[in-house]
């Protein structure tokens, strides 16, 4: 069994073992005098760091609270309770040397045994379950910025409408300076950006009409591309690996093209040296959850999809900004360079779809972007 110096008797060592948490024992010099598989395992560390200090094992990672800021040493749970703290368990982030990061529930616990003392350190991975919360949090809030914008787009268009009347109706009577005509131009063509932006907030919103048909995605993908080349710059290497036999997706043409071209922009604007684009389709099972109404029950099956992937070998996204940058109006970019509607509308019109759209990066490992959408067979039929 691996351990850092401390072997306990044939039924504990079991025990240990299969108790499923990791659980690492560090004594009052801050050695750490053993650690279960669980624990080597999710630490990176091997048996050969028998008598380590714990202060140095932990240097190796970083660790953060729910809101991203860094847990310095004198506060971790080991040693605060080392110190005489009763302590509670704790929730951290932490974040390995590969960029890996995983959600963490600890606790430490005193004890005095056999001539040895310190502290025992329960660990449970929880990075499945927070994730989890988060996607469904993150849905709820998108789904109610959604309706949100649904109700500020229709007040917006009536009063879009009321200015391009009267600008209309001022220009068809006439009689006025150039000095008036110019303003009059000036002032149709604010309105005509703003109709715009309220069209984009309507896909957020999912409140525009789609015009339905079956789609190949991978003639989607070649439009899209065709539109796209006079962006692709000398110092940006296009692959593209495009899966066979698909199945037909039942979509818009235009709006799926349009979500398209954004992630690509997108991408290139992530890589302003230079670096590798890569768009990619294949065939995948989802895992969908259906309400059955009348039994009150929720049924989990697999839905097949067809995924167009968007990878960037650029900036990439920090972590901590990931959930946002679907959200209406949320932008990285310098002022004056985007609207922050680019993300949100790729969204909506995805959703739209009955789809999904993913995120994949972190800082300095670009960054994928995965659209998905159903089979044409599997389509929700509140959509056909």
């Amino acid at each position: 069994m691996p351990a850092f110096g401390l072997h306990p008797p044939g039924l504990l060592q079991t025990i240990f073992e299969d108790i499923g948490v990791a659980l690492v024992v560090v004594d009052r010099e801050e050695r750490v005098v053993f650690a279960n598989r669980s624990a080597l395992q999710l630490f990176d560390a091997t048996s050969a760091a028998e008598g380590a200090r714990f202060r140095d094992l932990r240097g190796r990672f970083r660790f953060e609270d729910s809101s991203g800021n860094e847990i310095p040493l004198a506060e971790s749970i080991v040693i605060r309770a080392l110190n005489g703290e009763p302590i509670t368990t704790q929730q951290v982030r932490f974040k390995k040397p590969n960029g890996e990061t995983r959600w963490l529930m600890g606790g430490a616990y005193r004890f005095s045994s056999m001539g040895l003392e310190g502290v025992v350190v329960l660990v449970v991975d929880e990075t499945a379950e927070v994730e989890a919360r988060n996607a469904a949090a993150q849905l709820q809030r998108m789904e109610t910025l959604g309706a949100l914008a649904a109700g500020l787009t229709h007040d917006f268009n009536n009063v879009l409408n009321t200015i391009t009347t009267n600008v209309a109706l001022a220009k068809d009577d006439g009689g006025y300076s150039q000095q008036v005509g110019v303003r009059l131009g000036q002032i149709s063509d604010a309105a005509s950006n703003a109709a715009g932006l309220i069209k984009r907030l309507m896909q957020f919103s999912r409140g525009q009409p789609l015009h339905l048909r079956s789609l190949d995605v991978n003639h989607v993908v070649r439009d899209v591309l065709r539109l796209t080349q006079p962006l692709l710059r000398e110092n940006i290497s296009l692959s593209l690996d495009l899966g066979r036999d698909l199945p037909a997706v039942y979509g818009d043409s235009s709006q799926i093209e349009q979500v398209l071209v954004n992630l690509i922009v997108n991408a290139l604007d992530a890589m302003p040296d230079g670096g590798d684009l890569t768009i990619a389709t294949h065939v995948a099972l989802r895992n969908q959850t259906d309400l059955i109404e009348k039994e009150s029950i929720r049924r989990k099956q697999e839905q097949k999809v067809v995924q167009i992937s968007i990878a960037d070998t650029g900036i990439g996204i920090p972590v901590e900004i990931q959930s946002a940058i679907f959200e209406p109006f949320f932008t990285t970019k310098a002022e004056g360079r985007g609207t922050g509607l680019g993300l949100s509308s790729a969204f909506g019109i995805v959703r739209q779809h009955g789809g999904e759209i993913d995120v994949n990066s972190a800082p300095g490992s670009g960054t994928t972007f995965t659209v998905s959408l159903p089979a044409q067979a599997q389509y929700p039929a509140i959509l056909h």
